[in-house]
């Protein structure tokens, strides 16, 4: 016969159980509407982000994946627009323990002044963004870690590398990996044309800037590339402020059909 303080602690972890998935599911509910509210909000801050877009369907930015770091109890979310269409933009979305939340435009790479891409030109009749990803970034850490918090330089590391690493799947590179930097060019149909001699002369330029700017004293390694963007992110840490380095790794190229 089975003891009855077996069945009862079978019952309190039973129910103790169903109380945390209850009260996670209402959480998640409960931030739906501020996560929504403060994407419609991003996009009437810039305009940018639906710019191009004919339809409802281009226009929308979905749920893509999101990460949960369980220490320090932080959610990072990417919502996005459709793929294959033309000047995709996605948007990262930064939710602390408290749930507030901060939402960082993620534009394509034709919006050269948002990325400060080195050696590069504006596009013609691209309207500037005026603000760029290292001062949203930035921003998003000092909204959601305390001044005060003992811990923030760590929870701050902590959210940049669960963002590029884990959410946006970017590859950790480091100086010894010349050749696969070097001979990365991605093709981009966005974006006006360029030969490939000129964009192999800006990989190699960018490629010796990111290791005068190669910093060892990251737990983690300081370059991320992000394949699926054509990008590489170096993020530098100066004191309570970090310095994101974006190199853009396509070149322009459009198809002629005869």
């Amino acid at each position: 016969m089975v003891n009855k303080s077996v069945i009862n602690c079978r019952l309190q972890y039973t129910f103790l159980s169903f109380l945390v998935l209850l009260i996670t599911v209402s959480c998640n509910q409960s931030i739906e509407p501020k996560i929504n509210t403060s994407i419609q909000n991003l996009i009437k801050k810039y305009p940018q982000l639906t710019a191009d877009k004919n339809t409802a369907k281009t226009r929308e930015f979905s749920f893509t994946r999101s990460v949960r770091e369980g220490e320090f109890n932080t959610e990072i979310r990417l919502y996005s627009q459709p793929q294959y269409y033309k000047n995709r933009n996605q948007i990262l979305v930064l939710i602390n323990g408290k749930n507030e939340i901060y939402t960082i435009p993620l534009f394509n790479s034709k919006y050269r002044d948002y990325w400060e891409f080195p050696f590069d030109t504006l596009i013609p009749k691209v309207p500037k963004i005026n603000t760029t990803f290292s001062k949203e970034f930035n921003l998003a850490i000092d909204k959601l870690i305390n001044n005060n918090d003992r811990s923030k330089s760590l929870k701050r590391l902590n959210l940049i590398h669960e963002s590029f690493y884990s959410l946006l799947d970017c590859q950790i590179i480091q100086a010894k990996d010349s050749i696969e930097i070097l001979k990365t060019l991605r093709m981009n149909s966005d974006i006006p044309d360029e030969s490939t001699q000129s964009a192999q002369m800006r990989l190699r330029r960018n490629y010796d800037l990111m290791k005068l700017s190669e910093q060892s004293e990251s737990i983690y390694r300081n370059c991320y590339f992000d394949k699926q963007n054509a990008r590489i992110h170096q993020v530098e840490y100066h004191g309570n402020k970090i310095k994101i380095k974006s190199y853009r790794m396509d070149y322009g190229m459009h198809f002629i059909y005869l």
